[in-house]
């Protein structure tokens, strides 16, 4: 078994330590991380790689401690083809880490450096807020302006068959506020008489205008009673 470490690290570094161990083929091994964490930390899990007759792990750390330490790394765990368990015993490593620190100092000498100055913000300024408002002010103008030019939206109902529509049903509609549904009902009866294209632009000018108006219910009388007029006595 070999233990290798790259050149001397400062605190804070990360450096790999290498470890070779015998390991028969087959064998399953189960690398264990530094005990001590304060010395060193393992940042990836140890990387093995088969090497013939022998297994290399290299463990990459973060090393935190400065001065001559002796860093405990467990032994590795050996699975053999036959399932026999081998724990190999734990080695010591020594690790010198140099320190950031001025030399000759204790970190309770050191004062620290003066705060950097704050650093200018830039001006405050109403321009955009002057530009963008009377744009939004527009936009919303121009949506609320074209809401109200459509009205309430166009009804778009079932359309009944021609014998349930009847006069009781049409007053009733009207009776109720239902000026627009029945001119939509009506139109559909009527959508092919040529004759009654005037009426049906009227019809339109009305049924999709912003309000409701009391010539709906005379629009709607007047198409009621072409639609009568075509039917049997």
């Amino acid at each position: 078994m070999t233990t290798s470490q790259q050149p001397l690290p400062t605190v804070g570094d990360t450096f790999t330590i290498v470890r070779h161990i015998a390991a028969p083929a087959g064998a399953v091994i189960e690398a264990r991380p530094p005990t001590d964490t304060t010395i060193a930390t393992l940042i990836t899990a140890p990387a093995i790689t088969r090497e013939g007759d022998s297994v290399r792990i290299a463990y990459t750390v973060a090393v935190w401690a400065p001065g001559h330490n002796q860093l405990d790394l467990p032994g590795a765990i050996v699975v053999s083809l036959r399932g026999k368990v081998d724990t190999l015993p734990d080695v010591v490593i020594p690790l010198n880490v140099a320190s950031v620190l001025p030399a000759g100092k204790s970190a309770a000498a050191l004062a620290p450096k003066p705060a950097h100055r704050w650093i200018a913000g830039g001006e405050t300024s109403m321009l955009p807020a002057a530009v963008l408002l009377p744009i939004a002010l527009v936009l919303i103008a121009l949506l609320q302006w074209r809401w109200r030019a459509r009205g309430r939206p166009a009804l778009v109902p079932t359309q009944l068959p021609p014998a349930l529509l009847t006069a009781d049903r049409v007053e009733r509609w009207l009776a109720a506020g239902e000026a627009r549904l029945a001119l939509a009902h009506l139109e559909w009866q009527l959508r092919e008489r040529d004759d009654l294209a005037e009426w049906r632009a009227r019809a339109d000018a009305l049924r999709f205008g912003a309000v409701d108006s009391p010539e709906l219910d005379q629009l709607v009388r007047e198409g009621w009673a072409q639609v009568a007029e075509e039917r049997p006595a």
